[in-house]
Order: structure tokens, then sequence, then C-alpha cells
């Protein structure tokens, strides 16, 4: 990464060279630059000086650098999905600072893109995209590497791409030779080259019956990283003084698509759905770490959160910027070096896996601090109070674990709670009805609490009240998994329940392996919890641990695995099976701000072998079904687990083209498949936690509020005597309607992103708590409206509101 910055920051000064020296060239032959990444461009500003920078402001003004509204090449699957709207802030910055437009984006390389990745652009002022994939020739199966159906079926053929809700849209539009066809040509050499290539482009366009006048095409030199050709303008103004047609433009985004849209935008499709994207598989490589990035962004979402509730002017947006911004780097698509797998271990692929790793550290120590940082002033170790703080806007309940010695706690009301010691020396709890943005306070006392436990444990079985288990004494596979209405939510695979273990020696899914015999123990008991152990030796590892993990009054079941993984270089994968017992279920997705059904709401040319949850995955009939909740590993595999045989010309995996209804999907958490860029082995011990929650008729905001509360349980701490916590901030008259972010502004104002789970339009208005505002008014800029004005949100509708001091 040093490196290629050097190279950015140079092709940036060169770029402003070439656009003085072809100043009083032609329009069309005058030099443009595209910056497809804002990253190279805060580094760049941060080492200009005055006269430097005055020219570059000048040049993106004018138009002859285009600057895209996107950080990094993010790969969207992996995001969670407040991180999205990260995507963006950098841009924002730019915007205020300095009066760019930024209307456009572009990402190079990255086969696919979430659907939400609609709504998280168009809410960050994007209002065109151009995709420039990987693009290896037309000699190539699938066009390029790893693709899937991704080039084949979107290159060339701009369309709509509607979010979730349908209020947002962008045009979506991939360039047919991707970002790299000009690969291998040396700068100047276009004027050997240049003629014969742009002829048999043409010919290919008119054999496809392309319907329109323009096309775009990026003009990237010698490699990744290619420098600026001085030589371009020259040979487009010579090109177009000596042809007619077609006439060449050196372009940006903004101008060609505002051009295309004037022209053909009454003429577009319009479409709809998720174009499943292809190479987040290769995160598997370095699962722990990624594991860990995903739980960074929904910890720094978090404390945001609870700054808005505890402490808003002590807010600092730049600290947050910067661990954004390493969460998102991370999520950037270059994970290593072109030869991390033939030559795993020379300094040269070592250093920059520490580079890549060294994003999530330091995103993980920047939320850490600003997590320590609210606390000061609230929290004292010795204090017996217990604060709990729900970032949430519902009243929520679940589990508080403390560092403080007691038999119970008593709520505000004087209710006795049961306190139960853990083997770890920590205590347990149970906070119920935590108000929203709000909090609660618990005192520890040495009061016995009442000895009435709702568990019931069997040598293979385990029950609240509300959930049931029962687990293979084998495998340690749930076998049975039920609610109040008694019904079997687990099926079977390969005679296994839910939560298999499942490890292949290679690329044969049939080849899978299992583990032989684990053995069970209780490591903990008590009227809070009750946490069952099942762990031994298990192909590809040194030792594997699922444990189950039941709460007293849940109406989910916790499920914790552990690998201690062996460093293994021949290719490998590991997979958790999840066979659901709902033989004509439904399968439904979290898609971020938004909901996907799996084969109904993905676009063509999505990747079917591997798909991403967020937070969740359910599978329903008309009138029940089972939460699957995710934290480490988004990646889910439907019906069977990835083959990766070469049976493509004998050198590429063939990637499904359609997909089948299916209840069975599997947990896809590690891999070292990749021939390039991804690491070849990993070792050590990682973590995955996942929960289990039978419903009955399926509801998108009990679904959505469910997913919190498992990926972003209470923020807990010893309250320091005499201070007084601040009341709910507010809640929502519906239900349905959350509010999943609140961020304080400048002035004392406070930034409300709404969501609508459901289907339908729903209304709601805000119930004032200890926030007693002035007025709301909409981010888009809309009239202030009052503050108890009713709100309509479409289904799966995002808005964003100013909350007025």
């Amino acid at each position: 990464q040093p490196e290629v910055l050097k190279i950015h920051l140079k092709n940036i000064d060169d770029a402003l060279d070439m656009i003085a020296a072809t100043k009083n060239y032609p329009e069309a032959a005058q030099f443009k630059w595209n910056i497809e990444s804002l990253w190279a461009v805060e580094h760049w500003l941060k080492q200009a000086n005055p006269q430097q920078k005055a020219a570059f402001v000048q040049a993106v003004k004018d138009g002859s650098i285009c600057l895209s509204a996107l950080y990094a090449n993010i790969m969207t699957g992996l995001s969670l999905p407040e991180e999205m709207f990260h995507y963006t802030d950098y841009a924002a910055q730019l915007r205020k600072e300095y009066g760019f437009a930024i209307p456009s984006a572009m990402i190079s390389d990255v086969p696919g893109y979430t659907w939400a990745t609609v709504t998280a652009m168009a809410k960050g002022g994007v209002k065109y995209f151009s995709s420039g994939p990987n693009f290896l020739g037309e000699n190539h199966p699938y066009l390029g590497d790893r693709v899937g159906h991704f080039v084949r079926t979107w290159g060339d053929k701009p369309v709509y791409w509607q979010s979730p809700s349908g209020e947002e849209k962008i045009l979506f539009w991939t360039g047919g030779k991707g970002y790299s066809s000009w690969h291998g040509t040396a700068p100047g050499a276009i004027f050997d080259r240049g003629a014969k290539k742009i002829a048999a482009y043409l010919e290919e366009l008119s054999a496809n019956k392309y319907p329109y006048k323009m096309v775009q095409w990026r003009y990237n030199v010698v490699a990744d990283n290619g420098p600026v050709d001085t030589a371009i303008s020259r040979f487009v103004k010579e090109w177009n003084e000596k042809y007619a047609s077609p006439k060449i433009i050196l372009n940006t985004p903004d101008r060609l698509f505002a051009a295309f849209e004037q022209q053909y935008g009454k003429d577009l499709p319009t479409v709809s759905g998720d174009i499943t994207p292809y190479w987040e598989d290769g995160a598997g490589s370095t699962a722990q770490e990624e594991g860990q990035n995903r739980v960074n962004s929904l910890r720094l979402q978090q404390v945001a959160n609870a700054y808005a509730i505890l402490a808003p002017k002590r807010y600092d947006p730049q600290s947050f910027y910067e661990a954004w911004t390493n969460i998102l780097m991370f999520h950037e698509h270059t994970w290593g070096a072109h030869n991390s797998i033939t030559q795993p271990d020379v300094d040269f692929v070592t250093e920059q896996w520490k580079i890549k790793k060294q994003f999530m550290l330091d995103g993980d120590q920047q939320t850490n601090v600003l997590n320590a940082r609210l606390m000061e002033g609230f929290s004292d170790k010795a204090s017996q109070r217990i604060a709990v703080v729900n970032t949430h806007s519902w009243p929520a309940t679940g589990p508080v674990e403390i560092q403080v010695a007691g038999a119970s706690v008593k709520d505000a009301k004087g209710k006795i709670l049961p306190l139960q010691q853990l083997r770890d020396g920590k205590y347990v709890f149970i906070a119920e009805n935590v108000p929203p943005f709000g909090s609660a306070v618990y005192t520890v006392s040495n009061t016995p609490a009442p000895a009435a436990t709702s568990f019931r444990r069997g040598a293979q079985s385990l029950s609240n009240g509300h959930i049931s288990l029962t687990w293979d004494a084998e495998n340690g596979s749930i076998t049975q998994l039920s609610g109040p209405d008694g019904h079997n939510f687990a099926g079977s695979f390969r005679d296994q329940g839910l939560n298999s273990y499942w490890y292949v020696p290679g690329q044969d899914p049939a080849e899978a392996q299992t583990a032989p015999r684990l053995q069970v123990s209780v490591l903990e008991e008590g009227p809070v919890v009750t946490v069952i152990s099942l762990k031994g030796e298990a192909p590809g590892a040194q030792t594997l641990e699922k444990k189950i993990i039941l709460y007293a009054g849940a109406k989910e079941a916790v499920i914790e695995n552990t690998i201690d993984k062996k460093p293994i270089r021949t290719k490998e994968a590991v997979h958790f099976g999840f066979p659901f017992g709902i033989p004509a279920g439904e399968t439904t997705l979290d898609a971020g701000y938004g909901t996907m059904r799996y084969l109904k709401d993905q676009l063509p040319g999505s990747n079917m072998d591997v798909l991403y949850g967020r937070r969740w995955l359910d599978v329903s009939d008309a009138t029940r079904g089972v939460q699957w909740m995710l934290l480490q590993t988004p990646m889910l595999e439907p019906g069977a687990m990835i083959d990766e045989r070469l049976t493509i010309a004998q050198s590429h995996k063939e990637w499904r083209k359609e997909g089948k209804p299916t209840s069975t999907w599997f947990a896809y958490v590690m891999n070292n498949y990749w021939h390039t860029n991804y690491k070849a082995d990993q070792e050590g011990t990682s973590h995955y936690r996942y929960a289990l929650r039978p419903h009955g008729v399926a509801s998108g905001a009990e679904m959505e509020k469910a997913a919190s509360v498992f990926t972003q349980p209470f923020l807990s701490f010893p309250l320091k005597a005499g201070v007084k916590l601040p009341g709910s901030l507010f809640s929502l008259s519906n239900p349905a309607i959350i509010a999943t972010s609140i961020t304080p502004q400048p002035g004392g104002s406070l930034m409300v992103r709404l969501f609508n789970p459901e289907k339908n339009t729903q209304q709601t208005h805000f119930q004032w708590g200890s926030l007693q505002p002035s007025g709301i008014q909409k981010l888009s800029g809309a009239q202030p409206l009052s503050a108890g004005a009713e709100i309509s949100l479409p289904g799966m509708g995002v808005h964003e509101y100013i909350i007025l001091p």
C-alpha cells in the first residue's frame, strides 16, 4: 500500500501537468483524470502545497479531474448496514470544504455489489455508478478472474438500479471491457495498437447489437496502478482530426453519464434486486480478522449512539471518521500480494498482510478508545451500581456481564434479579425492558434472589421454557430445536442437524469430513444462563468447541463455535451446516437496509454459490419460521457447500447460473481457494457466534430488532456515585419503525436514521423523552417540521432527519 500510494500521488501530479499542457487542445482531447478512490485524494491533499491544491481544486471544478464519491474499492458483501453509509464520508467533507459536486462513483476490479449499495450511494449524493470489473479478455471463459457471470451479464448494459424501497435509484453502467483491457499497453503504444483494438471493439458492439451511440471504455495502461499516459491526448486529437467516426472523447463519469442520461434516460430499463458479488469469499482466508472487523463496525456505530445518549457534546467527529476509515480499508478489495499463494513466506507477502491487518487492529483500538473516553466521568470500578445503556430505539431485554461480585441485582423499582457467577470470574444478570435510547441502573446486592429457575437439562437436552434443544452426543449437532408450538426446526444433512462441522480437504465438497466425536460438559448452570460445551478433535483443526448457550427467558438459543485451526496450505475450506426443518420454506436474507428473498430478489449475473446475510437469514413458511442470526461470518451457501473443482478448461471453477429453493444453508467460514492476493493459510483460535430464534408468522421489524440486540448487546459500566444518567431520548409511536443510528451534530442537533423493515408503508412520530427539540428537518433539505409531525416511510424505506435543538 505505501508503494501504491506513492504511485497515485505522482499520478495526480502528472495529471495536473497534463491538464495544463492540453488546455488548448480541442475539448474532446483535453486530458482528463478519473480518481477511483478518495483514499488517494485525502493523502495527496495532506502533502500538497497551496499552489498544487489550488490547481487541483480548479481542475475538479472544471471537470478535468473526476472524483469518485467512494473512499475505496469496497467489497460490499462484507460491510455491515451502517458501515455502507460511511463509504461517502470523505466526499461529504470535500463537498463542504471546496464546493465540489461529486455526483458519480466508480469501483474497479470488484465484480458484483449488494442491493443496499444503491441506498447507501444515493444517500451519499451519488447519481451515477461506473463499474469496471476485472477483465482478462474474450478468451477467458468468464471474461475475468473469479467474476462468475457478472461481466457477461452486465457489461455494456446500462440500467437504472433501484433500492429495496424503490425511493432511490442510480444509473448503473458496467464497462464491457472492465477496467483492464488496455493492460500491457505501454505509455504511447496506443499509436501502434489503438486503431486495431478500437476497430475490434466496434465490431463486437455491432455484433451484439449495442443500441447506444456512446460507450464507456476505461483507459488504464501498463497494469494495475498504471501511470499517466502522456500520449493519449495527442492520440485522441489526431484520431478525431483524421476520422469522422467514431469520435473519441477523453471523459469522466460525471459528464459521460449525464450526457448519456439526457439522451437515453427515458428509455433505460429499471432493475430492482441484488447483484450478489463474487470476491468476498477471499475474506475467509483471514476469518478471525474479518470477524473482528465486523464486530468493530457494529461496536463503532453503537458507541456513536451511546455518545448521543450520554454525552453528545463530547462526540468527536474526526475520531469517529478515522475509526470508520480503518474499518472500510480492511474491507477494501486488495487483501495481499499477487504472490501470496505461490510465495507465502517472502517479506513482500508477509509485509502486505501486516499492513492490511493493521487497518483492523487500528479500528479496534480506536473503537476501544472512543468507548473509554465516553465512560470517563461516568464510571467507577469500585461502584456497586451498574448502568445498562440501550442503544436501540425500543425497550430491550438481554444479558449483562459485570465484574462486580454479589448474589443478586436490584432494579430501580426494588425488584430482585438473579446474579450468576461464571467460570471466568464475571457475573451475569438479565436486564429487563431497558428504555429506548436510554439506560437503567441496577444495584449489586448480597440479598439472595428467588431460587426458581426455568431451565430443564437432560443428558442431551436443554430447555428454558421458551426454547428446547436436543443435540447429538457424537457430533454435537442440534437435532431438535423448537419454540412454544413444539415444531422441530432442525432438519438433516448427511445425518446431522443444525451447526454441523464440515471440513473440505481440497476443492470437492463431496469429500467433506466432520468431527468424529465431541466430549460433552456443562460449563455454566444457574438461574441466568446454562452453557453446554461439546469439544474435541476435528479435521483441519487442533480442536473444535461448540457451545450451546441458553439464557433464562430468552426466545433464541446462542451458539458459539471455536476453532483452533491448523496451518494448512493445500486447498481447504471450513463450513457449518444449518439444515432447517421447513421443507417448503422461503429464505429471506438481511440485505442491510432492506431484505432480499433468495432467488426472487437476485438479479441475473448474481453469485449463486455464496450469498451475504449481513446479520441474519430466515427460513419461513406461511405460519412459522426460524431466524438464524450471524455475527462474524456473513457468507452463506444455499443447498450445498461451494464446489471449487477446476472443471472449466481444467483451470477455472464452474459458477452456478441458477439456484434452487432450499431450506439447507451453510455458513462459509474459512478457505484458501484463491490463487492470488489472499492468505495461503491461517492458524490459531477464532470464534463464530450465531443465534437461532423460532417464531410464528415472519415480521420484518422483529427480525431487525432481534438481530440488532444480538449483534449489538447492551453497554454497561459501574456507575460513579452521584452521577445521574439522562433519561430515554425518545421512542417511536409505531414499533414497526426503527431508528438505526443517532449521531451528534455541530450546534447541538442530532442526525437520526429511520428504517422501515416491513414491506408496506408505515407511519410514525417521535415520542420525546429527555429530548425536547424545537422541530425536525429531513436531511434532504425540506422545510422543518414540528417535533410531533407524522412521518411516513415506504416499505424498506430509509429516511434521515435532523433533530433541531
